[in-house]
């Protein structure tokens, strides 16, 4: 299988981007033996620290040369700095040195990254959302999975992510904001996709193909109502050609679980941290369900 590069996708906060970045490429990792990459491109480094503990994360990014932000800084400032194979983390998390998953690798975000946003629009640089993908395309083919978490935003940082992406996928909180956002995020993608496709040859232009339900709480029939204004939603995006046309709504449904957020103080993947619990069985099962699918993605 050719790499499958996806952005992993929301403007709106707190709909499980992170959980389910980090979770879905454990579970890929670990027991489909899929070699995945975690590209952190949020200033707030959630899966940088999900995956690394504190003192190990603030050591390797120190100075910020061994992050994503040095690849931003060397092409804002024309120099040669960063170093893929210095800045990636090779198997992590780690346990005293160790590689608890030899299969995924992380490379780190630091909070430097905050300033990229404003030093890219103040040097109004033309073809600033190529940055990422000239710096990491040599290395995609290392890999089966490169994930990138992006910021919760639609700024520079994660068009450069869109650029460098096959595929989108967008992690959903079923309710009715999540809802009116999901229709202005597949235009403005679309929009996006639309506006760079002079820039990308020999390859696909990026859209986006799944979404995943999170936070999930069978209470009454809200939110399996919130699901179907959501079926209903997508299909007409599908017909108006703002979406991939295989675009679906992968299963199961992330069931909203202690563990999950027990395991970011724990820096372990919920797989790692408790294997028993709804969350590691949920995530377990849909990493199947998004292998099985983007694996049919032409």
């Amino acid at each position: 299988m050719a790499t499958k590069v996806i952005s992993f996708i929301n403007f709106k906060g707190g709909v499980g981007k992170t959980a389910s970045t980090v979770n879905l490429a454990a579970c890929l990792a670990a027991y489909h033996r899929k070699k995945v990459l975690v590209v952190d491109l949020d200033p707030q480094c959630n899966s940088s620290l999900w995956l690394l503990q504190p003192e190990e994360w603030r050591k390797h990014v120190d100075g910020a040369a061994r992050s994503v932000h040095q690849l931003f800084r060397d092409h804002i400032n024309g120099t040669h700095v960063f170093d893929f194979d210095q800045a990636v983390i090779r198997g992590v998390p780690r346990r005293d040195g160790y590689p608890l998953i030899s299969h995924l690798d992380l490379l780190p975000a630091s909070v430097d990254l905050l300033r990229i946003e404003d030093q890219i629009y103040q040097n109004k640089y033309s073809q600033f959302f190529t940055f990422l993908h000239k710096s990491l395309k040599p290395h995609f083919s290392e890999y089966d999975y490169v994930f990138f978490d992006c910021p919760p935003n639609l700024y520079a940082v994660t068009k450069n992510a869109l650029f460098a992406s096959d595929y989108c996928l967008v992690p959903y909180v079923p309710d009715y904001l999540s809802l009116s956002g999901f229709q202005v995020l597949a235009e403005e993608v679309d929009l996006f996709a639309h506006k760079i496709s002079g820039f990308v040859t020999g390859r696909r232009r990026v859209s986006i193909a799944a979404l995943l339900v999170s936070h999930y709480r069978k209470v009454g029939n809200v939110f399996d109502h919130s699901i179907n204004e959501l079926e209903i939603q997508l299909a007409q995006i599908k017909a108006a050609g703002q979406v991939h046309p295989k675009t679906l709504i992968l299963h199961p449904y992330i069931r909203h679980c202690v563990a999950v957020a027990e395991s970011t103080s724990e820096h372990l993947p919920v797989t790692l941290h408790k294997q028993t619990s709804n969350g590691a069985q949920d995530y377990y099962q849909l990493a199947q369900s998004f292998d099985q699918h983007f694996g049919s993605l032409k």
